[in-house]
Protein backbone atom coordinates (compact mmCIF):
# COMPACT_ATOMS: atom_id res chain seq x y z
CA UNK A 1 0.00 0.00 0.00
CA UNK A 2 1.20 3.62 -1.27
CA UNK A 3 1.33 6.28 1.32
CA UNK A 4 0.90 9.80 0.42
CA UNK A 5 4.06 12.16 0.99
CA UNK A 6 3.06 15.55 2.43
CA UNK A 7 4.92 18.58 1.31
CA UNK A 8 5.95 21.79 3.17
CA UNK A 9 5.50 24.67 1.11
CA UNK A 10 8.65 26.99 1.65
CA UNK A 11 9.89 30.43 0.45
CA UNK A 12 13.10 33.11 1.20
CA UNK A 13 12.09 36.57 2.43
CA UNK A 14 14.25 39.52 3.23
CA UNK A 15 13.37 41.32 6.85
CA UNK A 16 15.59 44.68 8.00
CA UNK A 17 17.32 42.20 10.49
CA UNK A 18 18.03 39.95 7.92
CA UNK A 19 16.99 36.92 5.32
CA UNK A 20 14.47 34.40 6.58
CA UNK A 21 13.78 30.88 5.56
CA UNK A 22 9.31 30.60 5.87
CA UNK A 23 7.56 27.20 5.85
CA UNK A 24 3.74 26.43 5.79
CA UNK A 25 2.06 23.07 6.08
CA UNK A 26 -1.28 21.87 5.34
CA UNK A 27 -2.02 23.62 9.58
CA UNK A 28 -0.18 26.68 8.80
CA UNK A 29 3.27 28.73 9.17
CA UNK A 30 5.91 26.25 10.91
CA UNK A 31 9.05 27.86 10.69
CA UNK A 32 10.61 30.97 10.00
CA UNK A 33 14.13 31.06 10.96
CA UNK A 34 17.13 33.59 10.04
CA UNK A 35 19.36 31.78 7.36
CA UNK A 36 22.52 33.31 8.50
CA UNK A 37 24.27 29.90 7.42
CA UNK A 38 22.64 30.29 4.12
CA UNK A 39 19.87 28.72 2.32
CA UNK A 40 20.98 25.20 1.81
CA UNK A 41 22.10 24.36 4.84
CA UNK A 42 18.67 26.20 6.26
CA UNK A 43 16.58 23.95 4.08
CA UNK A 44 18.60 20.88 4.64
CA UNK A 45 17.81 21.41 8.45
CA UNK A 46 14.20 22.23 7.89
CA UNK A 47 13.78 18.42 5.86
CA UNK A 48 15.49 16.69 9.11
CA UNK A 49 12.61 18.35 11.36
CA UNK A 50 10.33 17.53 8.79
CA UNK A 51 11.37 13.83 7.79
CA UNK A 52 9.12 12.42 4.59
CA UNK A 53 7.78 15.59 3.66
CA UNK A 54 8.88 16.88 0.30
CA UNK A 55 10.10 20.25 0.05
CA UNK A 56 8.01 22.57 -2.26
CA UNK A 57 8.97 25.88 -3.47
CA UNK A 58 6.41 28.72 -3.25
CA UNK A 59 5.28 32.32 -2.91
CA UNK A 60 5.00 32.58 0.64
CA UNK A 61 6.28 36.32 1.60
CA UNK A 62 3.05 37.94 1.20
CA UNK A 63 1.56 35.87 4.39
CA UNK A 64 3.82 37.02 7.00
CA UNK A 65 5.27 40.36 5.68
CA UNK A 66 2.16 41.93 6.98
CA UNK A 67 2.72 40.52 10.72
CA UNK A 68 6.58 40.96 10.61
CA UNK A 69 6.41 44.90 9.48
CA UNK A 70 3.91 45.26 11.64
CA UNK A 71 3.96 43.44 15.37
CA UNK A 72 0.19 44.02 16.26
CA UNK A 73 -0.72 43.05 12.87
CA UNK A 74 -2.76 39.71 12.76
CA UNK A 75 -0.51 36.98 12.51
CA UNK A 76 -1.19 33.80 9.99
CA UNK A 77 -2.21 30.83 10.97
CA UNK A 78 0.43 28.61 12.98
CA UNK A 79 1.37 24.99 12.97
CA UNK A 80 3.61 24.74 16.45
CA UNK A 81 4.69 21.39 17.21
CA UNK A 82 6.47 21.31 20.55
CA UNK A 83 5.88 19.67 24.02
CA UNK A 84 2.39 20.22 25.52
CA UNK A 85 5.19 23.08 28.24
CA UNK A 86 6.66 24.71 25.30
CA UNK A 87 3.02 25.50 22.95
CA UNK A 88 2.20 27.12 26.23
CA UNK A 89 5.43 28.92 26.56
CA UNK A 90 5.14 29.74 23.10
CA UNK A 91 1.34 30.95 23.62
CA UNK A 92 2.51 32.86 26.78
CA UNK A 93 5.27 34.71 24.22
CA UNK A 94 1.85 35.72 21.93
CA UNK A 95 0.63 37.41 24.61
CA UNK A 96 3.39 39.76 25.06
CA UNK A 97 2.57 43.35 23.39
CA UNK A 98 4.74 44.78 21.23
CA UNK A 99 7.40 46.56 22.68
CA UNK A 100 7.25 44.56 26.19
CA UNK A 101 10.06 42.53 27.58
CA UNK A 102 9.43 39.83 29.70
CA UNK A 103 12.40 37.44 32.08
CA UNK A 104 12.43 33.88 31.75
CA UNK A 105 11.11 33.59 35.58
CA UNK A 106 8.14 35.69 35.05
CA UNK A 107 7.26 33.55 31.63
CA UNK A 108 7.70 30.34 33.89
CA UNK A 109 5.64 31.82 36.63
CA UNK A 110 2.87 33.15 33.35
CA UNK A 111 2.56 29.47 32.48
CA UNK A 112 1.74 28.05 35.82
CA UNK A 113 5.70 26.83 36.68
CA UNK A 114 7.68 29.02 38.72
CA UNK A 115 10.42 27.17 39.30
CA UNK A 116 10.61 26.14 35.95
CA UNK A 117 12.56 29.58 34.43
CA UNK A 118 15.54 26.92 32.51
CA UNK A 119 12.57 24.63 30.95
CA UNK A 120 11.08 28.38 29.74
CA UNK A 121 14.65 28.83 28.81
CA UNK A 122 15.04 25.49 26.76
CA UNK A 123 11.24 26.13 24.96
CA UNK A 124 12.25 29.62 23.95
CA UNK A 125 15.28 28.44 22.12
CA UNK A 126 12.58 26.37 20.56
CA UNK A 127 10.25 28.28 19.04
CA UNK A 128 10.20 26.97 15.35
CA UNK A 129 8.45 30.53 14.14
CA UNK A 130 11.67 33.09 15.32
CA UNK A 131 9.57 36.88 14.93
CA UNK A 132 5.94 35.39 14.60
CA UNK A 133 5.92 33.97 18.19
CA UNK A 134 8.31 36.80 19.59
CA UNK A 135 10.79 34.63 21.36
CA UNK A 136 13.06 37.83 21.53
CA UNK A 137 10.80 39.52 23.67
CA UNK A 138 12.53 37.41 27.05
CA UNK A 139 15.49 39.02 28.84
CA UNK A 140 17.11 38.38 31.56
CA UNK A 141 16.14 39.55 34.63
CA UNK A 142 18.43 41.88 35.65
CA UNK A 143 16.86 43.32 32.30
CA UNK A 144 20.04 42.57 29.98
CA UNK A 145 19.32 41.07 26.21
CA UNK A 146 20.43 37.43 27.40
CA UNK A 147 20.88 35.07 24.75
CA UNK A 148 19.02 34.74 21.37
CA UNK A 149 19.45 31.73 18.80
CA UNK A 150 20.35 33.93 16.25
CA UNK A 151 22.71 36.79 18.15
CA UNK A 152 22.56 39.15 20.52
CA UNK A 153 22.97 42.12 18.61
CA UNK A 154 20.03 41.04 16.12
CA UNK A 155 18.03 40.71 19.53
CA UNK A 156 18.65 43.83 20.77
CA UNK A 157 17.79 45.45 17.13
CA UNK A 158 14.19 44.02 17.40
CA UNK A 159 13.22 44.82 20.67
CA UNK A 160 14.94 48.40 19.97
CA UNK A 161 12.69 48.61 16.67
CA UNK A 162 9.39 47.29 18.46
CA UNK A 163 10.12 50.08 21.41
CA UNK A 164 10.22 52.53 18.90
CA UNK A 165 7.39 51.47 17.08
CA UNK A 166 4.88 50.99 19.97
CA UNK A 167 5.93 54.70 21.05
CA UNK A 168 5.22 55.54 17.39
CA UNK A 169 8.80 56.36 16.80
CA UNK A 170 10.89 55.75 13.10
CA UNK A 171 13.78 53.09 13.84
CA UNK A 172 16.78 54.16 12.11
CA UNK A 173 18.91 51.51 13.29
Amino acid sequence: MQTAIDSLDYDFLDTAFGRCLLARSRRGICALRFVDGGERRALAELQREWPGHRMRRAPLAALVRAAIDDPAAPRPPLDLRGTAFQRRVWQALLALPPGATTSYRELARRVGRPGAARAVGNAVGRNPVGLLVPCHRVVRSDGAAGGYRWGAARKRALLAWERDRARGQPHLG
